[in-house]
């Protein structure tokens, strides 16, 4: 940061994430680093003070910056501009938007919907193409499920995309043969790619981008672990961050890992502190929502199913190994015990070969965990990036999926008591992007209304809650040398609040505001009279 000055925050509620020192009144920042950390009175009277920006905190909390662990940036700015399907109660609901969209656009535009969720209507089943295209219009449409692991095609958007003449099995067909509409993972991107190549350009996907990051900004995130997922329609491009950066635009840092070996190898190191390659991620299985997440018993409202495994154990394996080989950061989706279990015994069989790996293995989701696989975890090189939001948006589906299984269904407590690393996460544009929404759920562990609890045993110290959107990430991503918490000599992350979050009720936590984010001492959220 080009200005020399230091920039004194005083006098408020600061907690550091540091062990050593986890509460201050005051911190000083310099040349984008933490210069100083302490009480007041030490501060006020170091060399430092004489020619400072002072901001009076007033007793307001200030935190590290938060990380989000695992999120879909791209595909979330671009959700900023779809046809958001979530508020919609019924297929006639979802029908009439796009109806009201295709009366705005060109006849030959596509139409993106996201957040199709069927569970909430009279009749829970996903559309097929011949119901979408009762909307009787000649645009293509794309709807993409809440989960991100089905897409809706009408009939326009099918014949564009070729589906009919491929033969691929998560290609849902009626008993004729005719493709549904419905495509499952790998067979969306047949649609996607054509979708995408009419549909945006260079330039607004920069507009898009920058809009999302100071969106996610504005929630005091300064970190986003980005998942260019190709096979499911959400790819990346870095080459936009990166102008994004030289433009000096850049609101977030944004490391990427993808869903497909890098060629050439490329390891967690390409790029810089703000904009890196990071690694692989790869699927195992699907969600609960459309009963895909691979269980090791059936479905309790679908005994016909126990959802799917996407790849056999060897070339999981090998896959799996190669990227450990590269020093790969490796995220695993794996949402089911089945899933689970799968990746833990691929890892104990790599760990065997390859002895203890530079990164820990990232477990994604893990939503279904009994005390076995917990164990098995305890002895295994990994840490686990959940989804805290799960708690208020499944508190219904999941229990009326697995039945009496639910029990071992997000939690968290009993992984931290058996000494597992957590790191928070939302996985936009699925659930909310607010970490704070996350910090409340871990803390209350309620239904959204407040009415229910789920699992009141696994609720949350504050504490707890903060680590696992700061300092987890930073340990299990191999950052927190120089950032993760409000260090002296760390890079000036920084979040102020609205409030004393220690003070405030727990219910209230979902309520908190972000004053001010600051990216290396950069001012990205919220102004600060005579600061950069």
């Amino acid at each position: 940061m080009a200005n020399s000055k230091c920039l004194y925050l005083r006098n408020g509620k600061i907690w550091t994430g540091n062990p050593a020192l986890p509460f201050a009144e005051s911190m000083m920042i310099k040349e984008g680093k933490i210069a100083a950390v302490g009480s007041t009175k030490e501060l006020d009277a170091s060399h430092c003070a004489t020619d400072v920006v002072v901001y009076e905190l007033d007793n307001v909390s200030v935190v590290p910056g938060f990380s989000d662990s695992h999120i879909h940036v791209l595909t979330s700015a671009k959700a900023m501009h779809s046809l958001d399907l979530s508020g919609s109660a019924s297929l006639d609901g979802v029908i009439s938007m796009i109806k009201e969209r295709a009366s705005s656009i060109s006849p030959d535009s596509w139409i993106y919907g996201t957040m199709l969720n069927e569970n909430g209507w009279e009749r829970p089943l996903l559309p097929t193409a011949k119901d979408i295209d009762r909307a009787d219009i000649p645009n293509p449409v794309l709807l993409h499920r809440i989960c991100t692991h089905a897409t809706v095609a009408n009939s326009r958007a099918l014949f564009l995309a070729g589906i009919a003449s491929q033969n691929l099995p998560n290609i849902d067909r009626f008993s004729s043969g005719e493709p549904t509409g419905i495509l499952y993972d790998d067979a969306q991107l047949l649609a996607y790619e054509v979708m995408q190549r009419e549909l945006y350009t260079e330039e607004r996907l920069l507009a898009y981008l920058d809009d999302y990051l100071r969106r996610a900004a504005s929630f005091g995130l300064t970190t986003l672990h980005t998942c260019s997922a190709e096979s499911l329609g959400m790819g990346e491009e870095l080459f936009l961050y990166e102008k994004l950066y030289e433009e000096g635009k850049l609101s977030c840092r944004v490391y990427s890992v993808h869903d497909a070996l890098s060629v050439p190898p490329m390891g967690p190191r390409i790029g810089n502190d703000f904009v890196r390659f990071e690694g692989f991620k790869v699927f195992i299985d699907g969600a609960i929502g459309s009963r895909t997440a691979a269980l090791s018993e059936p479905y309790h409202d679908a005994p016909s199913t126990t959802g799917i495994l996407l790849h056999d154990f060897d070339e999981l394996c090998e896959k799996i190994s190669e990227s450990t080989r590269r020093h790969d950061h490796i995220l695993v989706h794996a949402i089911g015990d089945r899933a689970i279990g799968q990746q833990l015994e691929a890892i104990e069989k790599i760990c065997a070969v390859r002895g203890e790996p530079e990164h820990p293995y990232l477990l994604n989701h893990i939503e279904v965990c009994p005390p076995e696989l917990i164990e098995r975890m305890r002895r295994l090189p990994v840490a686990c990036v959940i989804q805290p939001t799960y708690v208020y948006s499944d508190i219904d589906m999941v229990p009326e999926r697995l039945g009496a299984r639910e029990r071992h269904a997000c939690i968290w407590k009993s992984l931290i008591d058996a000494g597992i690393s957590l790191c928070g996460s939302s996985d936009a544009p699925i659930e909310a992007l607010n970490p704070m929404y996350g910090i409340w759920a871990l803390v209350n562990r309620t239904s959204w209304d407040g009415t229910r609890i789920w699992h009141e045993e696994q609720k949350l110290s504050l504490e707890q809650a903060l680590q696992i959107y700061t300092v987890n990430p930073a340990k299990a991503y191999s950052t927190w040398s120089w950032n993760g918490s409000l260090s002296v000599g760390k890079t000036a992350d920084v979040v102020v609040l609205d409030r004393d979050i220690f003070a405030a009720p727990a219910s209230e936590l979902r309520n908190v505001k972000v004053l001010n984010t600051l990216l290396a001492g950069r001012s990205v959220y919220g102004s600060i009279s005579r600061w950069a």
